[in-house]
């Protein structure tokens, strides 16, 4: 069986330790570092995770008519369904579940879920789940990603660049997503970072890489693809 590299080495202040907490409109933010433990010494082989017991059957069902929002979950393939999670998505061709590896250092209480899938050391994907305690789907788009300047300010005075503090909206599962490229020089580490928002939860998925830029990039691209999230109000 071919070995994977070792995992070793701190994810310096990542992108999926930052946290958004809606209040009535307004946002606090804490930006977290985090790291895959070191006592994880090998990524095992690719062999994905199995999905619990009443997860998720393949389909495209479940979605609201004319609401965005989401009442079951229906992911199909090598699926990452945390029990009691609001959320799946499959895992990535060539990638291994590294959920159990991977930690920040700096939270506050809201954060749920964390999955993550990885290549190597610093090429990863990870998708983090908060409870927010206002409902987003009344939120403007416009206060949301005012909002998430703030955070993006911060990350800078940490050493992120960013090629644009102007988000780059889309959806995510037919939620509202709005997302950065970041870099940070120091550690030659760069990130494409969404953040979703549906009902009372956010989803941030930061796509990682240092040394594997495409593959990361079409790993990123199929987790968006088959993340989908139910709407909690």
């Amino acid at each position: 069986m071919r070995r994977r590299p070792a995992v070793n080495a701190r994810i310096a202040a990542s992108l999926a330790g930052l946290v958004v907490v809606l209040a009535a409109g307004c946002a606090s933010s804490v930006a977290g570092t985090g790291s895959i433990a070191a006592d994880a010494s090998r990524l095992p082989a690719a062999t994905g995770s199995a999905s619990p017991s009443g997860s998720p059957t393949p389909g495209t069902g479940g979605t609201t008519p004319g609401s965005g929002g989401r009442t079951t979950l229906k992911c199909s393939g090598r699926t990452i369904y945390p029990a009691g999670a609001p959320y799946c998505f499959s895992i990535p061709a060539g990638f291994t579940d590294v959920s159990s590896s991977v930690t920040v250092d700096a939270t506050v209480g809201n954060e749920k879920f964390r999955s993550a899938v990885a290549l190597a050391d610093r090429d990863l994907i990870i998708v983090t789940v908060y409870s927010l305690t206002a409902n987003t789907d009344s939120i403007a788009s416009d206060t949301l990603e005012g909002e998430l300047k703030t955070v993006l300010a911060q990350l800078a005075a940490q050493g992120f660049t960013f090629e644009s503090t102007q988000a780059e909206r889309g959806t995510v599962d037919g939620a509202r997503s709005f997302s950065y490229r970041a870099a940070q020089p120091k550690n030659k580490l760069q990130s494409d970072v969404y953040f979703v928002f549906r009902g009372k939860n956010e989803v941030e998925v930061n796509c990682q890489w240092q040394t594997k830029p495409a593959e990361i990039r079409k790993g990123c691209t199929a987790v968006l693809d088959s993340l989908q999230f139910k709407t909690v109000r």
